[in-house]
């Protein structure tokens, strides 16, 4: 029959391991009532159907394609099938050669097959995987020109212990590198344990988890004993190895993470780490600050780990809402990146684009506007700029923009202006 899952306000951008960690977690995590609403997102696998026979749970996987394709070996399936009784999950995969693969998994075209036969001892050293066991590995080799082999699959089946019981992975691939290096992140998703993460819901990658916790300040930097500020880090999956990424900023208090995201920020470049900081403010800074005030940090995952990307974090940059004066709250700036939804509608936004590529950017003054010394609504100086006025943008940090303005005589004026002063910002 399907099977459904209970909806607790989980929407698509669920991760895959919470996602397949719903699903090892048995039949009590379905419903009757509503369709399985499971999605395997930042992955080339998504969900082709959910049923359940018995105790044992079955996911079908199939391949994104973008776009679709009709092509067979386009779409072979991979399954994730998990229950409390191996011995049950087993007999539901039933590992048999002459099914031309398993019950599950049918082969494309095995009335043409040239070869079907178990793998080499060194391609199966390939799947070695901890916390895994490989069950079963076969070559799916088909006739080439002139009866010579030409296109073959490996077909893999692995079975892992989890904390819910069994769990058995079946898949056909090509055996390329990248087919490996998948298959082998979606083994470690499913038997990684959640780490803990305090401050934040954890976030996981193709490796690991990134955690969110609380810790201590050093000695040197808090007056009071029981002052914590937020770490980041990554525990990687394989090994449970934890690396920092970040301490978030303690402004006399800890502050709350206010999203955490991964977002593509360069054309064919890995989605960066996004995380949007707050704290209200306790001590009279001399600015009218209405509300909190926030800090916006990127990391890109890179060879050696997740490192800031200083350029991308000082474009979204740090602020808060200003009110004109103590007793008002009509504001006179907005810190425009609040949100997770303002920092990825500004990463889609021309704009943006424009700014990450390097391209030079001319834009149109829109109305009389104040030039400032730096992107601080404070230190506005004595210069301004007329609706008409053409600029040069030389940088971004926090909803200004940094321009040159040549006076008519060729004098370049250099400074600040406020983003939503120039039309195209």
């Amino acid at each position: 029959m399907d099977c459904f899952l209970k909806q607790r306000g989980f929407g698509a951008a669920l991760r895959a391991a919470f996602v397949l960690s719903l699903f090892l977690g048995g039949a009590n995590a379905f419903a009757e009532d509503q369709p399985c609403p499971f999605d395997v997102p930042q992955t080339d696998l998504k969900v082709a159907s959910c049923v359940q026979e018995g105790d044992v749970n079955i996911l079908k996987l199939v391949p994104r394609n973008e776009p679709e394709s009709t092509n067979d070996f386009d779409n072979l399936p991979t399954y994730v099938v998990s229950g409390k009784n191996l011995q049950d999950i087993l007999a539901v995969v039933g590992i048999d050669s002459a099914r031309r693969y398993n019950k599950l998994i049918e082969v494309p075209h095995a009335e043409g097959l040239k070869e079907f036969s178990d793998a080499a001892p060194t391609a199966k050293a390939l799947m070695k995987q901890q916390g895994w066991t490989l069950l079963d590995m076969k070559n799916v080799i088909y006739p080439g020109p002139d009866d010579v082999e030409g296109f073959s699959l490996t077909c893999n089946t692995l079975q892992a212990e989890t904390a819910q019981g069994f769990v058995v992975v079946s898949q056909c691939n090509t055996f390329y590198e990248e087919g490996v290096s998948d298959l082998k992140k979606l083994l470690a998703r499913i038997t990684c344990e959640p780490p803990k993460s305090e401050a934040f819901p954890a976030l996981n990658t193709d490796s690991g988890t990134i955690v969110f916790n609380y810790t201590k300040l050093p000695e040197n930097e808090s007056q009071d004993p029981d002052d914590v500020a937020i770490d980041v880090d990554f525990v990687n999956c394989a090994d449970g190895a934890k690396k920092n990424i970040a301490g978030l900023p303690f402004l006399a208090a800890t502050g709350a993470v206010k999203a955490a995201f991964f977002a593509t920020t360069k054309p064919g470049a890995e989605p960066e780490l996004i995380i949007i900081h707050s704290v209200g403010i306790r001590a009279d800074t001399g600015v009218n600050y209405l509300g909190d005030y926030y800090t916006v940090h990127a990391y890109a995952n890179t060879p050696a780990g997740y490192v800031r990307d200083e350029r991308l974090s000082t474009y979204f940059g740090n602020g808060g809402d200003i009110a004109r004066d103590a007793e008002s709250e009509e504001l006179v700036y907005t810190f425009p990146y609040k949100t997770a939804d303002a920092i990825v509608a500004k990463l889609n936004s021309a704009a943006y684009k424009h700014w990450a590529a390097g391209d030079e950017v001319k834009l149109t003054i829109n109305k009389k506007t104040s030039i400032y010394s730096s992107p601080v609504l404070a230190e506005v100086t004595k210069m301004y700029l007329i609706k008409g006025d053409s600029v040069l943008q030389e940088g971004a940090e926090a909803g200004f923009l940094k321009i040159m303005f040549k006076t008519p005589k060729g004098k370049a004026i250099r400074g600040w202006v406020l983003c939503g002063d120039a039309d195209g910002c």
